[in-house]
């Protein structure tokens, strides 16, 4: 029997150092220690996923700030585009005039030479001017019945 409980009592410190972790728990310092690990991690992630949010946020507005000035750009050229081309139609239209008015004033010119020419013929037979329009007769004192500072060039037409 004396072998019984001395088998049982080897076997009892051999065993409580298996068993112990299971009877007595944890550690005070291993739990306290493992405690401030799981609060760091905890408080480590949490600013991880702030400066995450911080530099989505950042690269939001960053992308927004583009976008905006893309299309302010757009239309700043869509504005600048339509003025330099009304300024352009509008010196085209002043051209074309300025170049109505010069052929005018030519066929004008022309006529009053050809006029002229003729006057020379038509004298002797008593008529002032061709197809006797500015004749006394009629009561015209210029051609078509226009004023004598504009009868120079026909109908009125100016150099520009």
């Amino acid at each position: 029997m004396r072998f019984l409980i001395a088998f049982v009592a080897i076997l009892g410190y051999a065993s409580a150092s298996v068993i112990s972790p299971y009877v007595y728990g944890v550690n005070a310092g291993d739990a306290q220690a493992a405690a401030i690990d799981a609060t760091v991690a905890a408080q480590d992630h949490a600013r991880a996923v702030g400066e995450s949010q911080a530099r989505a946020a950042e690269a939001a507005v960053q992308f927004n700030t583009e976008a905006v000035r893309q299309v302010a750009e757009a239309n700043r050229d869509l504005h600048e585009n339509a003025y330099w081309g009304s300024v352009a139609a509008n010196q085209n239209a002043v051209a074309a005039a300025q170049s109505h008015a010069a052929a005018a004033s030519g066929v004008a010119a022309a006529h009053a030479g050809i006029a002229a020419a003729r006057a020379a013929y038509a004298a002797p037979y008593g008529i002032a001017a061709p197809y006797g329009i500015a004749a006394a007769p009629y009561g015209f004192a210029a051609p078509y019945g226009i004023a004598a500072p504009y009868a120079a060039h026909g109908l009125g037409y100016h150099a520009w």
